[in-house]
């Protein structure tokens, strides 16, 4: 559990912070624009009867981004199951950027992940969220037992998206070959801006980032919100059109020309 919030100063710091294994927080610091904080899983991974909490608060007017260093691996699960619960809060006129590796889910795994996002009047955030097909490398693809991905966003109490994808591998790996890609690798960005208007110029150059190799497709949730999808071919695609993405709109949203250093 995190909070952040301003000092007189204008500096965003973290304000409260309380963690336990198998979490791990970085040394925060302030590159004169957002907070910068790393969120480490110290473990090999997510394990069966693992129960993960997660909650996020960029109060009024503070700006924090929160990356991880390295993939979530949930692990074989021969019995039993594993879950974590994330609530992000963003509240009036403050900035959360979240942008973690992707989770591999390992053969036999069964997993469960809800997210809600929670947003306050003038809150802005780009968060993201990545999915790979499995241990590509070790060619193990669609191996998982079950994967549950559950993600609500919620704006001034409205609720603007409820979503869930629960299905074993081989009915992702559908989906995959549907899409024309044996080893199709999920993004997810919620894209959120006062002032970034649907028909804004910017949205143009984002479905221009749409090719051969990586699909993108964009909705638009409310004023001010979006959601944008990703689907690519391998990792490094995915990787690259993220990246491209977080370019592209950093022109409208002043948060993302903070360099992230994975990036």
């Amino acid at each position: 559990h995190l909070a952040s919030a301003v000092r007189a100063n204008g500096e965003t710091y973290l304000a409260r912070q309380s963690f336990r294994a198998p979490f791990h927080l970085s040394k925060p610091y302030w590159d004169g624009r957002v907070l910068h904080v790393q969120l480490v899983n110290s473990t090999a991974g997510i394990l069966a009867g693992d129960e993960l909490e997660l909650d996020l608060a960029a109060e009024p007017a503070a700006s924090l981004a929160v990356t991880t260093p390295a993939a979530a691996r949930a692990f074989m699960m021969q019995s039993g199951a594993a879950c974590c619960r994330q609530r992000f809060a963003v509240g009036e006129g403050a900035w959360l950027e979240y942008a973690p590796e992707a989770l591999y889910p390992h053969r036999g795994t069964d997993y469960a992940q809800h997210t809600r996002l929670e947003l306050a009047a003038g809150a802005a955030t780009f968060f993201t969220d990545q999915l790979a097909p499995g241990r590509v490398g070790r060619g193990e693809c669609w191996a998982w037992r079950r994967l549950c991905i559950g993600l609500e966003i919620v704006q001034e109490g409205r609720l603007l998206l409820r979503e869930r994808l629960d299905a074993s591998g081989s009915e992702l790996a559908r989906l995959a070959v549907f899409h024309g890609m044996r080893e199709a690798w999920f993004g997810t960005a919620v894209v959120a801006a006062p002032a970034l208007a649907a028909a804004a110029p910017v949205w143009e150059s984002v479905r221009a980032l749409h090719c051969e190799g990586c699909l993108c497709g964009v909705t638009a949730l409310a004023p001010g919100v979006c959601i944008v999808r990703l689907v690519a071919s391998g990792g490094l695609a995915l990787r690259d059109t993220f990246a491209a993405l977080r370019t592209t709109l950093a022109s409208a949203m002043p948060g993302l020309q903070s360099d992230l250093r994975k990036l």
